[in-house]
């Protein structure tokens, strides 16, 4: 009975050390998305109206201010 419980307390452990490790690393993944939308909101804040700010790996562009009129978008 000694095997029984050890064995089933191991499968436990395990268990919940992986949910463990599931809650943390989406918590990071979460933070790093919010420091990043912080951070291009920073830079954003700082451009003078009318400037472009393109990103390639997260393939984000931001315009700020009126856009020109003779610009069509397709």
């Amino acid at each position: 009975m000694d095997q029984v419980l050890g064995g089933g307390l191991l499968m436990v452990c395990g268990w919940l050390c992986r949910l463990l490790h599931v809650w943390v690393a989406s918590r990071t993944e979460l933070r790093r998305i919010e420091m990043q939308q912080q951070y291009l909101s920073e830079r954003v804040r700082h451009l003078p109206p009318g400037s472009r700010l393109l990103e390639r790996p997260g393939n984000v562009e931001v315009v700020t201010g009126p856009q020109p009129t003779g610009i069509r978008r397709g």
